[in-house]
């Protein structure tokens, strides 16, 4: 199975859900597709979306989790508190910039409560940390200087893209689930795509547009 994952980030507010779950709940009735398609709205979003989720056919997955379990912890969301509206929770993003120790918590945190952790790290040094999680957990491999910003794309090469995907694959057992994140649109995916070491894509800002995750959720299909 492939993951395409749609992380919106801290954009859209109520109003612009609404428009991309409508959207998207149109454009859902031309997709045939055995990829696990996931949404990753902000926690005030989660409830709001979940009848949509369902109708579409995609799941929710948490943009982040908490390291601890209950307590005095403010501002914090717990993985407890959100099992009832995501199978998935992103942890480790490289734009928090966390330590792999304290990501490798919060991983945690979400098997302990029936979520199942998607994994973001940046090099592969860290993997030595979540060798662990392989048979548990979904990685997702990014590149902070890889990464859209302002709506401008910066696609690594997928000769590079491979190289790293093999250094990754000599470390991870080889059914572990690989995402790769960084630019992806609806330019490169099919090119993505084709990388055998990988099992999907993290889409960021490309996702926001409903149409364009659209796009990436087709031409991803078509290699595969």
């Amino acid at each position: 199975m492939s993951y395409i994952v749609a992380n919106w980030k801290m954009n859209m507010s109520l109003i612009n859900v609404n428009d991309w779950l409508v959207s998207f709940l149109k454009l859902s009735e031309k997709l045939e597709t055995e990829d696990e398609i996931i949404v990753a709205p902000t926690f005030t979003y989660m409830p709001f979306a979940t009848p949509y989720a369902e109708k579409a056919g995609f799941r929710l997955a948490a943009q982040d989790v908490s390291a601890e379990d209950k307590g005095a912890h403010t501002g914090e969301t717990g993985a407890f508190q959100i099992r009832d509206f995501c199978k998935y929770g992103i942890v480790g993003h490289s734009e928090r910039k966390e330590f792999p120790e304290f990501v490798a918590k919060k991983a945690k945190q979400c098997l302990q409560n029936d979520i199942v952790p998607i994994i973001c790290f940046v090099d592969t040094s860290s993997l030595e940390v979540y060798k662990n999680f392989s048979d548990t957990a979904i990685f997702a491999w990014e590149d902070p200087s890889n990464i859209s910003k302002n709506g401008v794309y910066n696609p690594k090469d997928s000769a590079e893209i491979q190289e790293g995907a093999n250094k990754i694959r000599a470390i991870l057992k080889k059914d572990t689930p690989v995402l790769y994140g960084g630019s992806v649109n609806r330019d490169n995916v099919e090119e993505i795509a084709r990388i055998s070491e990988l099992n999907g894509v993290l889409v960021g800002n490309a996702s926001t547009d409903p149409d364009h995750f659209f796009d990436i959720i087709t031409k991803y299909q078509t290699q595969n």
